[in-house]
């Protein structure tokens, strides 16, 4: 009997032993665990197009935005995002109508928009590798300014904003927590009226997206 408790007592050891060196060794890709919430920070590079382009037609290197993603299943995610774009541009030589006719000389335009959006997206594989599709829609603050010599204009609202895009995710270091990459491209519309007299009405634009993620 001591024998064969002496034996017991040796393998419950090495068991617990083995089980302690699992917990405890490093995660690979071999024991991926999908994220339950994301977070992202991205650069947004956008071009004006549509009517906006006839405003500011040159392309904005000044726009960021902030996401979080929670899962509700392994291949969807809703959340929330937040983003700021600023367009500018000056012309050599332009007319800008006023109060009593229009002036022409250098003009000097810009606009930011600050945006809140409801997200939801679609995963199409899981894995490091995470290609997706998604939507947002919400409101969006937006600030327009123009001014040639010592006149100006300026005009701001508060619109609707809706912005499909397509992305890939890559997840670089993984385990209890992750970080990783967002690249995507979105198509981006809003009601926003820009140029004296809301010259310019309904202005989309198109962006493309670097981002950091951290997850867990």
């Amino acid at each position: 009997m001591k024998t064969i408790a002496r034996i017991a007592l040796a393998s419950a050891l090495l068991l617990a032993g083995a089980a302690r060196a699992q917990t405890d060794a490093p995660a690979t890709w071999d024991t991926y665990r999908p994220n339950q919430t994301i977070w992202l920070m991205n650069w947004e590079i956008t071009g004006p197009i549509g009517d906006f382009g006839k405003y500011i037609d040159e392309t904005s290197l000044r726009g960021f935005s902030f996401e979080g993603r929670s899962f509700i299943r392994n291949n969807v995610s809703v959340g929330l995002s937040f983003s700021w774009n600023r367009f500018y541009q000056t012309f050599d030589n332009a007319s800008m109508p006023i109060a009593n006719g229009t002036a022409s000389g250098p003009l000097y335009r810009y606009a930011d928009f600050f945006g809140i959006r409801g997200l939801g997206h679609y995963y199409f594989m899981q894995g490091p590798l995470q290609p997706y599709a998604g939507l947002g829609i919400g409101g969006v603050w937006d600030y327009a300014y123009q001014q040639v010599a010592d006149l100006q204009t300026t005009q701001s609202h508060f619109d609707f904003i809706l912005s499909p895009e397509v992305g890939l995710l890559y997840t670089a270091v993984k385990g209890g927590t992750s970080i990783g990459l967002n690249v995507a491209f979105r198509y981006t519309f809003t009601t926003a009226k820009v140029g004296y007299n809301d010259a310019y009405k309904d202005l989309s634009s198109l962006s493309g997206i670097v981002g950091v993620t951290w997850g867990y």
